[in-house]
């Protein structure tokens, strides 16, 4: 305890140098690492912390993750203070309300609270997009974000007054024995809806790459790593209190979810911006989340809470990778980005790593999830295997489409480029450094 305490000390010095936005992001680090030495959730016990708030072991490692990305975008920023001053501080105070609102989402034990942080968490992306955006199409791309994620959501808080009216407490400990009713399949999509949206599930999904293109880079990378999971998260929580209820409707999701990744697939192939090729790769692998859930085995809760973990890692830094070509050619298509092997050859190892744990290359925690996640699904219906073989082959093939078209080719704009900075290497490494690594330890996730 004391050697954190005198690291904390210690960087107070920062502030009187005037580097707070180092001060913050090495904060966030201490945090996580003060989090993940001293705090082993090895069960679903809740461990209150006062009030409504308590942390179990899925909300554990989501509080660090949710640290490690803020830190992240910290030192994206970093570079800002000295041209815009202004915008700099904006930045901080936003991504410091985006941060309060994650930890006290992913440890919420009251259902109101729950959806109060839920909603809340809106308002930092929707002004990053508004601020901060590309384009003018970010005022269109924000509108999807709101409609879609916000409106469809309020028939869940109508149901939660139902809970408390019902069973006299909204407490998720209480509830979660309480609930032995049946519900219906118009109870169930209520209930489920606002999550599945927010994932987002095929068919519901265009909302995401239309946010991810017109998002800033520390946007798209919190809008990946962390906020895509509370989607997943809230599902989890509300799966625990409607088991039983759930089991007659999930086949239909499941249905839809492995359908939709294979199509997302092969949207995946045709896209030329780099960016939404991205963004798209993470609906396919939010779909395979949610089937994987939705089989309510302890197996298949295990192998999505990884995948969280490790898509949250991976797809924040490839968002990053692609913003560094972007500010040195100004366009994020691929054909204007082709041959970066011959001008800027340091970064094509980190490409590799990054599109290699995109289709679960093995030595990745993306590889440990996805075979937990297809011996689940093949064992609740062996007739998936084929679609699981199908959608595997098509990740592979464009995380790879990826890497080969911007890394080989002719060089279109080598007059454009400039340096890499070390604080960038330095982002790269803390994405890849705990996507391999973590995979040695995975008795923190069993």
């Amino acid at each position: 305890m004391m050697k954190f305490l005198f690291m904390i000390v210690f960087m107070f010095v920062m502030i009187l140098k005037n580097m707070k936005v180092m001060f913050y992001y090495n904060i966030c680090f201490i945090l996580s690492f003060f989090f993940l030495f001293n705090f082993m959730y090895k069960d679903m016990i809740w461990v209150s912390v006062g009030m409504m708030f308590g942390h179990d072991f899925y909300s554990f490692y989501m509080l660090i993750l949710s640290l490690w990305i803020l830190g992240l975008m910290f030192m994206v920023i970093q570079l800002d203070n000295k041209t815009f001053k202004d915008n700099y501080m904006k930045k901080m105070m936003m991504f410091m309300f985006m941060l309060m609102i994650l930890l006290m989402f992913f440890s919420s034990m009251n259902l109101i609270m729950f959806y109060l942080m839920f909603e809340l968490s809106l308002i930092p992306t929707f002004m990053m997009i508004i601020y901060w955006g590309m384009n003018f199409e970010r005022l269109k791309a924000s509108y999807y974000l709101l409609m879609y994620t916000m409106f469809i959501s309020l028939p869940l808080l109508i149901y939660i007054m139902k809970l408390l009216k019902f069973n006299g407490s909204l407490d998720l400990n209480l509830l979660i024995m309480l609930m032995n009713y049946e519900i219906s399949l118009w109870d169930y999509m209520i209930l489920f809806m606002a999550f599945f949206i927010k994932l987002p599930i095929y068919l519901f999904h265009i909302w995401l790459p239309k946010a991810h293109v017109e998002a800033p880079v520390y946007g798209s990378m919190i809008l990946a790593s962390v906020l895509l999971k509370l989607g997943s998260y809230g599902i989890l929580r509300f799966l625990e209190m409607f088991f039983k209820q759930s089991i007659k409707f999930n086949y239909l999701i499941i249905s839809v979810g492995i359908m939709g990744s294979l199509l997302v697939s092969l949207i995946c192939l045709i896209q030329i911006d780099m960016k939404s090729l991205v963004a798209y790769s993470s609906v396919v692998h939010m779909n395979m989340l949610m089937c994987s859930m939705l089989t309510l085995m302890k197996m298949g809760f295990i192998s999505s809470y990884i995948l969280m973990i490790s898509h949250g890692l991976c797809s924040s830094g490839l968002f990053f990778m692609v913003n560094l070509y972007y500010e040195r050619s100004y366009s994020r298509l691929m054909f204007f980005n082709k041959g970066m092997l011959n001008v800027m050859p340091s970064l094509s190892i980190w490409w590799f790593f990054l599109c290699s744990a995109n289709f679960s290359f093995p030595f990745s925690l993306n590889f440990i999830s996805e075979i937990y996640m297809i011996s689940v699904l093949i064992g609740w219906d062996l007739c998936l295997m084929i679609y699981l073989m199908i959608i595997c082959f098509f990740s592979s093939a464009y995380s790879l489409y990826l890497y080969s078209y911007i890394q080989h080719g002719s060089i279109y704009m080598e007059e454009m480029f400039m340096n890499i900075y070390l604080k960038d290497y330095m982002i790269l490494l803390v994405h890849i450094k705990p996507l391999f690594l973590l995979i040695l330890n995975l008795c923190l996730f069993h």
